[in-house]
């Protein structure tokens, strides 16, 4: 009895932690990092010689695909993207790289205008998703100006065949961006969630998702201490996902700490409550990151934007997926 009535008295005091967390999240004890309480349920060590990524967990998207960037992604080509002595190494080229839809320019769009691309890179899509728990990866950054590297999730919606009825485009499918970093300010890691307002209504035909786009949470850490930069050795870069928050961390330190409430739609759905698969890549450019190739004046600021500097590489030791 006295055994009982000490884990009863046990189970009343977390309760009530519980409670008061609720009302103070800063107390929430998931804000600090552990590594107690998690089970490795997937991982891909990157254990390769010379090889593409496996593809039972890797795919490749291809082409010029995102916010006119100027790389374009290319498909299992080594020089790119390669697996050698437990590292998977992503890595951005100055070269020219012919476009096949180019011969559509016609057809309008601006991955038809260029016939040949300046830069190639690769971005590798997660074949399995995930839902809730822990994701981690290991990974060494670039850090020149003109880097755009990005560890991010989008949700499984967006695979779906575009007449399914529960396809979602972006931003309606959720973004996750565990971490950003821009060349012109490369010891700056920064963490977004994007989505919409709302999803489609029943019966809308014209609903059009960017037209919603919503900010919902973020986060940053300025990791400029000698030893501390993202380009400077392998750092690691956490995602706790929970059915109420998320939390990142930067080498155990939190920061971001994003209540997903802010995220519900009318309906109740909310996109950060749903599977969602990985992205890696390195783009270029992105807010005032301009990629040049040789010292350029900017016109508005005078100041010197410096040429970029090729290959740049983001390199993983691994991704590793826990669960409670």
């Amino acid at each position: 009895m006295k055994k009982a009535m000490t884990a009863l008295a046990v189970l009343s005091c977390a309760l009530a932690a519980v409670a008061a967390d609720a009302k103070d999240p800063k107390k929430d004890p998931r804000r600090s990092y552990s590594s107690d309480g998690w089970k490795l349920e997937w991982s891909d060590e990157f254990d390769g010689k010379g090889t593409a990524p496996d593809a039972a967990n890797w795919k490749p998207e291809v082409g010029f695909l995102r916010n006119q960037e100027p790389q374009y992604y290319t498909s299992n080509r080594v020089e790119n993207c390669c697996v050698k002595d437990g590292v998977l190494t992503i890595t951005a080229r100055k070269e020219q790289w012919p476009n096949p839809l180019y011969k559509d320019r016609h057809l309008g769009g601006w991955y038809r205008q260029q016939e040949f691309a300046k830069y190639t890179s690769a971005d590798l899509q997660s074949v399995r998703t995930f839902h809730y728990g822990r994701v981690e990866f290991r990974a060494q950054m670039p850090g020149g100006w003109g880097a755009w590297p990005a560890l991010w999730f989008l949700g499984d919606n967006l695979r779906l065949p575009k007449d399914d009825p529960k396809y979602l485009n972006w931003p309606a499918c959720g973004e996750i961006d565990l971490v950003e970093i821009w060349g012109n300010n490369p010891t700056r890691v920064a963490a977004c969630l994007h989505s919409a307002d709302r999803g489609p209504k029943p019966g809308e035909k014209n609903y059009k998702a960017n037209e919603h786009h919503k900010v919902t949470g973020g986060g940053e850490i300025r990791a400029n201490k000698p030893g501390m930069e993202p380009w400077n050795g392998f750092h690691t870069y956490t995602l706790d996902w929970y059915e109420d928050r998320l939390y990142m961390f930067y080498d155990g330190k939190l920061y971001a700490d994003i209540n997903l409430s802010r995220s519900d739609w009318p309906d109740g759905q909310n996109p950060f409550r749903k599977p969602m698969f990985i992205i890696m890549n390195i783009a270029l450019g992105g807010y005032g990151n301009k990629v040049v190739d040789e010292d350029t004046k900017d016109e508005k600021t005078g100041k010197v934007i410096p040429a970029a500097k090729f290959p740049m590489e983001m390199k993983i030791d691994w991704v590793r997926y826990y669960r409670r």
